[in-house]
């Protein structure tokens, strides 16, 4: 048996947000049944469970979930981290501190067309507030791990941007989460890029999709995940992989999606 572990996103959750957030003793009740030991979160959905820490380490212990990581996005267009930008994430650390085998993932998420002027110039001032945000979380006994997407807006979301983005990854020493989906999302082979980059790969999101890039339940689209799990198998790859299900089901059942990929990754887990 490898030592990989599997858990969820709360992001099936967050697309019915007005139900659910908040509702953290019932997603980690899901979690169970779908046969994850794991919990990452975003920050909208943890509410009062993110400003009482001790409330959600009480509930997880008792349930038995470990908390794998804090998802937090933010723009990073400018060479220095705004002040709002640098306080949550000055707060995010200081919650971790409280979890200290929870990863710090960061991920980018823009609503203007970011790519359409300067991408380079707006690639190498995100990669600047990345690396002073792993530097400071790094002082507090935090692992930092970058998630690149593939929105529209995205400004690591194809083969070329990677490569600049991999520089920084290396030269900082900051850990790499690579997202299967957004990988094919990108027109990116998830198990080569995740080969070429093994030694700093550190925490791992799936999700699936249709040949027509639409979000998919994991198993129903075109995604090699099995490939990946052995793969990573294999190598002693000890970390979490974790679903992040986007897909449309997700919005008419958070919960049946999440029992249906934990069904799924239990028939493809090493």
């Amino acid at each position: 048996m490898s030592k990989i572990k599997y858990g969820s996103q709360t992001y099936p959750w967050q697309m019915n947000i007005k139900k659910f957030h908040g509702q953290v003793p019932h997603m980690a009740d899901t979690l169970i049944k779908a046969g994850f030991t794991g919990m990452e979160a975003e920050i909208c959905m943890l509410e009062d469970y993110y400003t009482d820490w001790q409330k959600l380490k009480d509930l997880l212990d008792e349930k038995q979930i470990a908390f794998a990581a804090l998802a937090v996005h933010e723009d990073w267009l400018l060479p220095e981290e705004t002040d709002g930008e640098r306080e949550r994430l000055d707060e995010a650390i200081e919650f971790l501190t409280h979890f200290p085998t929870a990863k710090l993932m960061l991920g980018h998420v823009a609503a203007d067309p970011v790519r359409e002027h300067n991408l380079y110039e707006k690639q190498v001032n995100q990669l600047k507030c990345i690396s002073a945000i792993a530097q400071r979380a790094a002082e507090a006994g935090i692992v930092t791990v970058f998630h690149p997407n593939s929105g529209e807006n995205s400004i690591f979301r194809y083969e070329s941007d990677y490569h600049i983005m991999f520089d920084t990854l290396y030269s900082k020493g900051i850990g790499y989460a690579p997202d299967a989906g957004h990988m094919l999302n990108g027109g990116i082979d998830p198990l080569k890029v995740i080969r070429e980059h093994r030694d700093i790969v550190q925490h791992v999101h799936f999700k699936d999709m249709t040949p027509d890039h639409v979000w998919a339940t994991m198993g129903e689209g075109i995604g090699d995940f099995k490939s990946i799990v052995d793969f990573l198998a294999d190598t002693g790859y000890q970390g979490w992989i974790m679903t992040e299900d986007e897909s449309p089901d997700a919005e008419q059942d958070s919960d049946g999606v999440v029992l249906a990929d934990g069904a799924y990754m239990k028939s493809i887990a090493r």
